[in-house]
């Protein structure tokens, strides 16, 4: 038994002990231990008892909506959401059921729903510091769904705007509203100089169907192309800002255990480090986090910057290096075109993965999945030329029941995945859930004549297999 199984053993023995002398406290911690150690199974049981037995306790009603909500179950994560609403117990942090249930709806296109439900939360915060401070945490939603005209060519950057006018009404404290507005100007900047940026991919259903259009005349036309995604966890690849540069190299190998239970050797991430920082930034569509990330990271009512965690620093980082952009991209290559890191995801809330593949021959894949070749003939009817399997990372293979190492990691065999993907990338679109690593072998398919698309976490999704949270896709 690890370090870590025991020490949750006895944290769960604790909680059954003090449970005996406050049942209530107990209750809450014997939750919060079963939630983390047994985080894919469903506790929406445990916390629906709890709340019946303690109904003022908020906690408890929040713990079910959660679990539902991870669980796929949003009727059940729709009346503990209410609940807290109808109570007045509502507050900023519940912004997340919101959040997720709207991709229930979004994907069962009822708008309707989504808009009754935003209205009788936020008139459950009126009169409070946290009304306004939670119109902004919803601000995306608000926009997809209660304005009209968003797709407007004549919009681009009048969201932002309005985004930045709803962000300085509100109460959210100096340091989460200037790195706010700091990510702002960074998209606003780009936008000017790039044309074709898709920074709204997450409200604008239209910018995704460009992005689709783009890839499927690259198709036919036979022109390579390579869109890469760089979130948090690319920055183990990147620059800190100068005040969190002692973080760095400590934050690239806990990147490293979480991915593969184990740093790099020194020499294989002096290999591959520089590798996928270059696959990023020469790629030709590039995907940074945008305000919507942000949003979703900071605490909007704390003073909060983002640089006591991991995910934090990786998204800082992020950041300041899409504000230099052009000194990390290589010399002479045609201007890129930005995009968000989660437009993989935005594909499949607006359903664009069906019209991306619709009539496309010979796929190639690239992912841990087996089967992923048979579910996508059989999904998409889409003709599959090659499917590459690699070795699974930590974060899917409990899930696929496989050994994260039963081929050794992926960046210890990249040499013989990158000469699989030689031989058949050219003028074939290339779909790669790969990871980190993934970055290097989109850029190689590039290379090789391919449309190569970086779409990380899909496959899983894809699959049936929950290795994000609610607050990324429909969690049904």
């Amino acid at each position: 038994m690890s370090h870590w199984a025991i020490g949750q053993e006895i944290a769960s023995k604790l909680a059954r002990l003090v449970g005996l002398l406050v049942p209530r406290l107990g209750l809450r911690l014997e939750g919060g231990i079963a939630d983390r150690r047994r985080r894919h199974s469903d506790h929406t049981e445990f916390w629906s008892e709890a709340a019946r037995r303690y109904p003022s306790d908020a906690a408890f009603v929040r713990g079910k909506a959660n679990a539902a909500l991870r669980a796929g179950k949003a009727a059940e994560a729709e009346s503990a959401l209410a609940t807290l609403v109808q109570n007045r117990k509502a507050r900023i942090s519940d912004c997340r059921f919101i959040i997720g249930l709207t991709f229930v709806d979004q994907h069962m296109g009822n708008s309707t729903q989504i808009r009754i439900r935003v209205r009788s939360f936020l008139a459950s915060l009126r009169g409070t510091s946290a009304y306004r401070i939670a119109a902004v945490r919803l601000s995306r939603i608000i926009f997809a769904h209660f304005t009209r005209n968003i797709e407007s060519a004549k919009k681009i950057g009048a969201r932002r705007d309005q985004f930045l006018r709803m962000l300085e009404r509100s109460a959210v404290p100096a340091e989460p509203k200037e790195l706010l507005r700091r990510a702002a100007f960074c998209e606003a900047q780009l936008e000017r100089r790039f044309a074709g940026c898709l920074l709204d991919t997450d409200i604008s259903a239209a910018q995704c169907r460009i992005f689709v259009s783009l890839v499927r005349s690259r198709l036919a036309l036979g022109q390579p192309f390579a869109m890469v995604r760089a979130g948090d966890g690319e920055a183990a690849c990147l620059p800190y800002e100068p005040n969190l540069m002692a973080h760095a190299q400590p934050d690239a190998r806990e990147r490293e255990r979480i991915w593969w239970g184990r740093p790099l050797t020194s020499d294989l991430r002096a290999r591959i480090a520089p590798a996928v920082a270059r696959a990023i930034w020469d790629a030709d569509c590039i995907g940074i986090p945008t305000i919507a990330r942000f949003l979703r990271e900071l605490r909007l009512d704390q003073s909060d910057t983002l640089e006591g965690s991991l995910t934090g620093r990786g998204l800082r980082a992020l950041l300041y290096s899409a504000e230099r952009y052009s000194d990390l991209r290589s010399p002479g290559l045609a201007s890129p075109m930005f995009t968000s890191c989660h437009l993989h995801q935005d594909l499949a809330i607006w359903n664009c993965y069906e019209e991306l593949l619709d009539g496309v021959r010979d796929v190639v894949l690239v992912s841990c999945h087996p089967d992923l070749a048979d579910l996508t003939h059989t999904r998409f009817g889409a003709h599959i030329a090659s499917n590459i399997v690699l070795p699974a990372d930590r974060v899917s293979g409990p899930l696929l029941r496989m050994a994260s190492s039963q081929k050794g990691s992926l960046p210890e065999i990249l040499d013989s995945v990158i000469e699989n993907i030689r031989g058949v990338a050219q003028n074939r679109l290339v779909m790669v859930g790969a990871g980190y690593p993934g970055k290097i072998l989109v850029s190689v398919a590039r290379q090789q004549g391919g449309i190569a698309l970086d779409i990380g976490s899909i496959f899983d999704y894809w699959m049936g297999l929950k290795t994000r949270s609610y607050l990324d896709l429909d969690s049904g």
